[in-house]
This record gives C-alpha cells, structure tokens and sequence, in this order.
C-alpha cells in the first residue's frame, strides 16, 4: 500500500495530539503529506446567523493549538495543513478523507471500553466501523 496522504483527527486531547505524534513519525518514513482535521460540532440552529458567529469563535479558540501543530511539523521538517470544520466529527472526518484521496486516516482514542463506550459512544470506533480507507488508532 502506497501512502501518500495522513489525516489525522485532532481536538486537543492527549490522545489526539499522540495519534499526530505517530503520523508524523509515518511521514517522515513514507515522505507523505499530513493534515489534521479539527472538527466543531455546532448546534443544528443557530438563529440570526450566530452558527457562522459560533465558527469564528471555535476558529479563535482553536489558534493555539494549531499553530503548536504547525510549529511541532516546522521543527521536524514536515509540513502540516491544518483544517477546521464544523458538523459531526464522525461524518466531517470520513467526508474529508474521501473527498481529499487520503490514504490513512490516524486518530486517537483514550481507551474507553465496556459500558462506557457504549453510554459515550466513540468517535473512533465509528471511524474504523464506516472508513473505507485504512485507519491508524493510536491510544491514550
């Protein structure tokens, strides 16, 4: 498998932020561009256009920590994309994937399992349910 493209799911979280760690360790062996994908889930209404309000505000909160990405890939010699998007993680980082001819996806999870996951659900668990593309879980 050729592997030219890694997106990698990113919110913040210590599981997040080691699912990008072994991304780039990948492209550096592979030579393969990496993006993140940050994903803000929005209510569905937001009345007097407060949902493009609500976007700028999570682009804002987000800033540090994407330019602590773009500044970890500066050091190591990888160039990072970053992207924010707004919807379900889930659906937002399958969609991007597809759309985009990414080759891996990597996302990071704490672990949960049991009654826990079944009561939270988990983004990862949907991803590697529903990805059509090879999915790298990196846990916590």
């Amino acid at each position: 498998m050729d592997i030219r493209s890694i997106l990698v799911g990113l919110d913040g979280s210590k599981s997040s932020r080691k699912a990008l760690q072994a991304a780039v360790d990948l492209s550096r062996k592979l030579n393969a561009k990496v993006t993140t994908l940050t994903v803000v889930h929005l209510p569905d209404f937001s009345p007097g256009g407060g949902e493009v309000k609500e976007l700028e505000q999570a682009e804002k909160y987000y800033q540090p920590l994407l330019q602590e990405v773009q500044a970890y890939g500066s050091t190591l010699g990888c160039d990072i994309t970053t992207v924010i998007l707004k919807g379900h993680p889930t659906e937002r980082l399958l969609q991007y994937a597809e759309d985009n001819q990414v080759d891996l996806i990597v996302i990071g999870t704490r672990g949960l399992g049991g009654f826990k996951k079944l009561l939270m659900g988990s983004v990862a668990q949907k991803v590697v349910s529903y990805s059509k593309i090879p999915v790298m879980v990196i846990r916590e």
